[in-house]
């Protein structure tokens, strides 16, 4: 079963939470350096891995793309941890707050770490854009590949419920290094052409479904906005709505139109509202519609 990543591995805790017992480890979230995940967490190498029972580490502090680091999760308690492999998120560091890179969805098998146990997830960061991203990128067991890294501060991190914890869940992080130009958007392979007509910039593109219809994807300029989501780069490299839009925005260009003959998704892009996002200091506007709009 998959799901949208907007679940974490507390839906398995007991509802509520208690205060941190005497063997308690880590620290509260919001008074971590790393991404709030958890009641609390355990941030590598804020905290010191040997230091407490378990703990997520990795094998480098900085990796120069394309180059893997390996993470580790390993359980030195008495206790068995319940935890999902599949649920881990990989983070950027932006003016000083944590922004989700990815996944966007992942399986959700309840999975156990016995006491003495360790699993590690080998992770290849690479600079280049993926050349063909779908909307969503989809978490993986053991090993795979990131791509569109800009260089900066990263953190990967997974999260459990250590043995009868009476509801709290545990987060864990490792914060490393990408040394990497600053990444810059590109179009993916799914764009067939772009034309410009004053503040207007028309992208065609092909879908997958020869059965499909046409539909548009429109991203515009807005001066406000309520609650709009901020998009960092890294992440808008893995969705193709976004990196066949924003890539367009230049100097004088208010709105970007992304239609695409052959689409096969319903709702169109898979979005159900309007909504807005802040991406490079802007706000813009996401809306979508359907059939002939020429």
């Amino acid at each position: 079963m998959r799901r949208r990543a907007l679940l974490s591995l507390s839906a398995l805790a007991l509802a509520g939470c208690t205060a941190p017992g005497s063997d308690a480890m880590g620290v509260p979230s919001d008074a971590s350096d790393c991404p709030s995940v958890g009641d609390r967490i355990v941030c590598v190498p804020e905290t010191d891995p040997e230091s407490v029972a378990v703990a997520l580490t990795a094998d480098t502090r900085s990796v120069s793309p394309p180059e893997t680091v390996t993470f580790t999760l390993e359980n030195g308690s008495d206790r068995t941890l319940s935890t999902n492999f599949y649920a881990w998120t990989l983070w950027k560091r932006a003016d000083g707050d944590w922004y989700r890179v990815v996944p966007d969805i992942w399986r959700e098998p309840l999975m156990t770490l016995d006491s003495g146990g360790r699993h590690e997830w080998a992770l290849t960061a690479e600079h280049d854009l993926p050349p063909d991203p779908d909307r969503y990128y989809d978490a993986w067991l053991e090993a795979g590949t990131v791509g569109g890294l800009g260089g900066g501060e990263y953190a990967f991190t997974a999260d459990g419920v250590l043995g009868d914890s009476e509801g709290e869940t545990l987060g864990f992080a490792a914060r490393f290094g990408v040394d990497a130009p600053e990444l810059t958007l590109e179009p993916t392979e799914r764009v067939v052409d772009a034309a410009r007509d004053g503040g207007v910039v028309t992208v065609r593109g092909e879908g997958e479904d020869e059965d499909g219809s046409r539909a548009e994807l429109t991203v515009r300029r807005v001066e406000t906005a309520d609650e709009p989501v901020r998009i960092v780069p890294e992440r808008a490299a893995h969705d193709y709505r976004l990196r066949n839009t924003l890539s367009y925005f230049e100097d004088g260009v208010e709105r970007v139109r992304y239609v695409e003959e052959n689409h096969a998704i319903t709702p169109s892009f898979g979005i159900d509202e309007p909504y807005a996002i802040r991406y490079e200091e802007e706000l813009y506007e996401v809306t979508t519609s359907e059939g002939n709009n020429e």
